[in-house]
């Protein structure tokens, strides 16, 4: 008997840990550049934030996180992170832990979508590669907004803030303008375009010693059989860049790259990827750039064609910057304010 009861604790135990694990909330929490640089970001996601739908009948499920506030009825937040190398994938659940605190306190939900072959932890790097483009992150994003359309969680009021930063300001660019009936407002962190791909790209090669971060610089200089090294080659010539872009465009696949980005992805971005639709941008939009960025003047002919489109651009063009907005605690709470108004 004592040792059946004693069972008996053990399982209602277990139980209970089971039950508060699915009844946890994701935790706000701020990683530093030093623990992404040395992989030290991993977190247990709670499994009620957790949800999943299907992508297709032959590729795995999208999976997406989202935390609530304390409120009977708020909006959604859609949070959309930057662009990822192959020796450099991590989960989209850091990004939003990131600026899960502020999103919260102004009693805002957040929602954030994993890419294929990202599962929390668990990371299949060759799945990740072989779809990732901007337009199958497009895809996968406007998948999750028609199911929340269909299905609207508990206490949605059925209207969208979007916040992209990097290779997520043209995602959240394009998901204005395709739900410009649900979108109350947009934050658009050092990723608005103006150029064409080829044309950034083209900036980017010519200043890259300027642009990249010191820990990417280093494993430049690292052996490529070794982890976490990067492998770029640099044109000397325009001439020769646009060379390797048509490359590209001819031989869209994921075994050649360029500064760590496949033919694949560079095709999608050059000539699938819809360009902005300036006329469509109908809410109040926040656009953030760095005047020490490579692609400032991109940022700026993007401001330039929205506002003659009648676009309700806020620009905070700012000295002292470059594309590290995180570094910006000051601009990051600046661009909150901004947002609280328009809530």
């Amino acid at each position: 008997m004592k040792k059946f009861s004693l069972n008996l604790v053990g399982y209602f135990a277990f139980l209970m840990t089971i039950f508060s694990y699915s009844c946890a909330q994701i935790t706000p929490y701020k990683y530093t550049t030093q623990e992404r640089a040395q992989g030290l970001c991993t977190y247990d996601i709670p499994l009620s934030s957790r949800f999943t739908i299907k992508r297709s009948y032959t590729k795995s499920d999208i999976i997406y996180y989202m935390s609530t506030p304390d409120k009977p009825s708020f909006p959604i937040a859609i949070l959309c992170g930057g662009s990822s190398l192959k020796n450099d994938i991590t989960s989209i659940i850091h990004f939003h832990r990131y600026f899960l605190q502020e999103f919260l306190d102004l009693g805002v939900a957040v929602l954030t979508v994993e890419q294929e072959g990202v599962d929390g932890n668990i990371i299949d790097a060759n799945v990740f590669m072989e779809n990732y483009t901007r337009s199958e992150r497009l895809f996968d994003h406007c998948k999750v907004i028609e199911h929340l359309k269909t299905n609207p969680p508990s206490g949605w009021d059925g209207t969208l803030l979007l916040l992209g930063v990097s290779e997520g300001g043209p995602l959240v660019t394009t998901l204005t303008t395709l739900y410009s009936d649900r979108v109350v407002a947009t934050i658009n962190w050092v990723g608005a375009s103006g150029w064409s791909w080829r044309d950034e790209l083209w900036a980017f090669t010519t200043n890259i010693e300027k642009t990249i971060p010191w820990h990417f610089k280093l494993r430049m200089k690292l052996p490529k059989w070794m982890p976490f090294s990067i492998d770029f080659y640099l044109p000397q010539s325009r001439q020769e860049f646009d060379t390797i872009m048509d490359d590209a465009l001819c031989l869209p696949t994921i075994e050649n790259e360029y500064l760590g980005m496949t033919y694949k992805y560079h095709a999608d971005a050059l000539e699938q990827y819809p360009q902005p639709d300036y006329y469509a941008i109908k809410t109040p939009f926040l656009v953030v750039a760095g005047e020490e960025d490579t692609l400032i003047h991109s940022c700026d002919l993007f401001v330039e064609k929205a506002k003659s489109a009648g676009a309700p651009i806020t620009y905070l063009r700012v000295p002292n910057m470059d594309h590290y907005i995180r570094e910006r605690s000051d601009i990051i709470a600046q661009s909150f304010q901004w947002l609280k108004q328009h809530i």
